[in-house]
Parts: C-alpha cells; structure tokens; sequence
C-alpha cells in the first residue's frame, strides 16, 4: 500500500501510495471484515466478491493515484497552498461526472451483485434498531439499519464493532468492546446501551449528522 501508484507520481509529492500509516491496518481490517479480501500466511488475497467489485469500478475510482492524490492534496491544504474549496469543488466535479456515465456498465457486470444480497440480509438480521425498531442486518458493505434511519449500528465510540457485539448491545446488554481509543491512549471496558443519542460534526466543510448508542463505562476490574 505504501508503494501503490508510486510510479504514476511525480517525484515532488509529499505523499504517496494509500493511506497513511496510521490509517492503511485498518483499511485492511475493514476490506476483510465485508468479504473482499482474505488473509493467507502473510499474504492478502483478494476474495471472487473483491475480484466482481474491481471489475464494475470505473478505473478513475480505483486507481491507487486518485488516492495518492487527495492525499496530498489535504497535505497542501493543511499547509495554506491549497483551497479547501477547490479540493472539494474537483471531487463534486468528478461525482457528477461518475453518476452521468455509470449507465455504461454492463447487465453482466450488474448482473454480479444481483439476487443473493437480499437473502442474505434476511439470514443474518442481528436485532432491531433502537431507534426505529427496524431490522439490522448485516450487507456487502457492513452492518445497518433496514429503514436507513441514520442510526449507526456498527460503531460505538468511535470503535468498530464485531457482529456478536453489534447483537449484545441490540440486545441491551453489557458488552466488552477492547481498544477504544482515548486522549491517554486504548483501553477495554464494557460498553452499557441506554439509549441512543444524536451527533453532530463539522468533516471537509460538511455538517456530518446521525444517531449513535448512548452507553455508559464500566471498567475492568485488575486484580492486584
């Protein structure tokens, strides 16, 4: 990943390949958990899902230089060499220019996602949403809410939650959730639903709004 399209730069930017070191596990980590890679030994290997997706992405979206990119393009940005406008103006452009062409894709390439995800949604519901009563189940593309209320069912404080603990806290009951992050580093501690709350943040210059679990901590106790 730190060397993807490294070629296609040019030898002044700052930043190459995808993701940054911080970021590039957990891209990884979410690219295996919906199905589109496989572990084997040391190695990452792309899954038949994986392989269907590549082939209906159009090529712009998938190159690795797009990403490398952007990259440095926030780099700039947090710098003052670059407008954040404009940025955001290039990625409007390209969306519209995207959604205009997609009807080239082909009745095969759409036929490849056809007929089973439903099922499947239906075989894996993990509980209903507690903030609409919905069925939440589990997709291609992570977990979520069927009436696609805004609830964020498959993060808790920031935190990627496994499918059992996605169903416990459904459920209302104390979970263990290891790794959340704080401002003195990760932890463990049990996470206890009471309700969901709204949240509100300001990302690329856009309000990013939704509906997250309420919880209360409980601690581990450490025997000394």
């Amino acid at each position: 990943m730190e060397r993807a399209g490294a070629e296609d730069m040019d030898g002044d930017v700052e930043r190459k390949g995808l993701g940054t070191p911080a970021t590039r596990a957990d891209i990884i980590e979410k690219l295996v958990k919906d199905g589109f890679v496989k572990r084997e030994k040391k190695q990452v290997i792309p899954t038949e899902d994986g392989v269907k997706l590549i082939a209906v992405l159009p090529d712009v979206v998938k190159s690795p230089k797009l990403t490398a990119d952007w990259e440095n393009a926030l780099t700039l940005i947090a710098k003052g060499e670059y407008s954040m406008q404009e940025f955001m103006g290039g990625i409007e452009d390209m969306v519209k220019e995207l959604v205009q062409t997609y009807h080239s894709v082909s009745d095969e390439q759409k036929s490849m996602f056809g007929g089973g995800a439903q099922k499947t949604n239906e075989k894996t519901a993990l509980g209903k949403c507690p903030k609409c009563g919905g069925d939440v189940v589990k997709g291609k593309f992570g977990t979520y809410c069927k009436n696609k209320c805004g609830m964020n069912v498959s993060r808790a404080m920031g935190t990627v939650l496994t499918d059992s603990q996605i169903k416990s806290l459904l459920e209302g009951k104390k979970t263990l959730v290891k790794g959340l992050k704080g401002k003195k580093g990760s932890y463990d501690a049990y996470l206890i639903p009471e309700g969901v709350e709204d949240y509100s943040y300001i990302k690329n210059g856009k309000v990013i709004e939704g509906t997250q679990y309420k919880v209360r901590l409980e601690f581990q106790k450490v025997c000394k």
